[in-house]
């Protein structure tokens, strides 16, 4: 019952924050062309989004087949995890940056879903992962065997330096291989990082940003951006500043093909260290967020919600006064809403509200819509417990890995014809928000205080 009544409780700040925000109501064409980065995104995992072919992977084919069900979900972006050749089922590990995995499809996919999503309004934002290869990769391959041309691609030490025991951030070995010198793997040994201090990686990346944005695609999200630069990795480079300086290069250079391109960063740090980033991207992801507004939702009191989001909005306007926010509750790497101990349909609808009345560009993590479960297990199998296919309850249905976790959830046939369920209230927030200006554009947020109590909820205005 507590958390029913903050549900109104914070309907009543959002209905009166959005009659502020919406007199009089700008045209929707002036609003699109003046803020072309704010959109609700889906993030999706296109191995488990949806089967075309019956062969049990998702594909570019099935995404392209069921942009309506986005469309209804009020989804106005797409941020698909990495989609080129990779020796890994989760594909940040790249092998061919110019190519499509072919168990996703073909290139010819590729671009309808990029020409049929533009129809419908749909961008698409792509996961880049530029901080290190495969060991598959040619280019490795290449500098591994002393090809003069690539040697330098990568970052080598001999296997007598001092540095071979070097450690990275999270305490991990940086220093990998046998033999005559080592290379370093900020994240694994089947990972090398590129050598970010060679001019000619660096345009090598812009080359890549390139060619797919002339391909159709309108964003990056852009893999460990904090980490190009990373502890211990570069002898006399310790600042995270390297990192920002080397990201505004990049969106500066994509800005020459794409003006409006969306350019986000995975820094998973604290805010301080997160919102410097705003020098180099256009949003570094929200960590923070996802915490504040859960950790609200399932205690159903004052937990400081609007007050916290206000100081992080504080700190990110001190270094770009007009910031695009990019929130979210949970995302690939964490485990799901659903499973959090004490979660409950109330607080995730609650958490829905919250997430998407936010400013900027909100981020759904595919299947969090339906309540779905996932988490990170032991042994072998461990992340991939944290994307497993959606639940459709048709023929689209993926089958890549058995999911034991969402045998009680409903599925999207379900929900979909169920005003009650969760999906059916995503699609009402959705809708309220792309319907409103204040909501979908404006920065501005005021939390709302009625004398000596502050309620949770905020105005938002345009």
């Amino acid at each position: 019952m507590k958390i029913k009544r903050k549900i109104g409780l914070f309907l009543t700040a959002l209905l009166v924050a959005t009659l502020f925000g919406c007199t009089p109501k700008p045209k929707a064409t002036d609003l699109e062309t003046a803020f072309p980065r704010n959109d609700i995104y889906y993030q999706l995992f296109v191995r488990s989004f949806a089967d075309s072919d019956g062969d049990g992977i998702g594909d570019f084919k099935g995404i392209t087949e069921n942009l309506t069900y986005l469309k209804d979900l009020g989804v106005g972006g797409i941020w698909l995890l990495p989609i080129h050749p990779s020796p890994s089922y989760h594909g940040y590990d790249v092998a061919d940056y110019y190519a499509v995995n072919p168990e996703y499809g073909t290139m010819e996919d590729f671009e309808e879903l990029l020409e049929e999503a533009s129809k419908v309004g749909i961008r698409i934002m792509i996961d880049l992962v530029l901080n290190h290869s495969s060991t598959e990769n040619e280019w490795f391959q290449k500098s591994m065997n002393n090809d003069p041309e690539y040697r330098d691609w990568y970052v080598w030490i001999g296997a007598s330096s001092p540095r071979k025991n070097a450690v990275g951030s999270w305490n991990q070995t940086l220093f990998h291989g046998t033999g005559d010198s080592l290379y370093a793997g900020y994240f694994s040994n089947t990972m090398p990082d590129f050598n970010v201090t060679n001019p000619e990686v660096v345009e090598e990346f812009n080359n890549i940003g390139r060619f797919w944005l002339e391909k159709g695609v309108t964003g990056f999200r852009l893999d460990a951006a904090l980490h190009f630069f990373g502890q211990n990795e570069y002898v006399g480079i310790t600042d995270f500043m390297e990192n920002v300086l080397l990201l505004r290069r990049f969106r500066n250079k994509m800005r020459e093909v794409n003006p409006d391109v969306y350019i986000t960063g995975e820094i998973w740090d604290n805010a301080v260290i997160y919102s410097e980033f705003y020098r180099g991207v256009d949003s570094p992801l929200n960590f923070d967020a996802g915490d504040i507004i859960l950790n609200t939702a399932m205690t159903g009191g004052n937990a400081g919600y609007s007050s916290r989001l206000r100081m992080l909005y504080n700190t990110f306007s001190l270094v770009n006064a007009n910031f695009i926010d990019a929130p979210f509750l949970k995302n690939h790497d964490q485990d799901r809403v659903a499973s959090l101990p004490g979660m409950t349909m109330p607080a995730m609808k609650l958490a829905s509200e919250m997430l998407l009345t936010l400013p900027g560009s909100p981020i759904i993590y595919y299947g969090e819509e339906l309540g779905m479960k996932g988490v990170k297990s032991g042994g072998p199998v461990w992340d991939e417990t944290r994307r497993l296919p959606l639940k459709w309850g048709n023929n689209y249905q993926t089958t890549w890995f058995p999911d034991s976790f969402n045998a009680t959830v409903p599925s999207i046939l379900n929900q979909d014809e169920d005003q009650d369920s969760l999906l059916s209230f995503y699609q009402r927030i959705a809708k309220t928000r792309n319907d409103n200006p204040a909501l979908k554009f404006g920065n501005s947020f005021i939390p709302y205080r009625n004398g000596s109590y502050a309620m949770q909820g905020f105005y938002r205005a345009f």
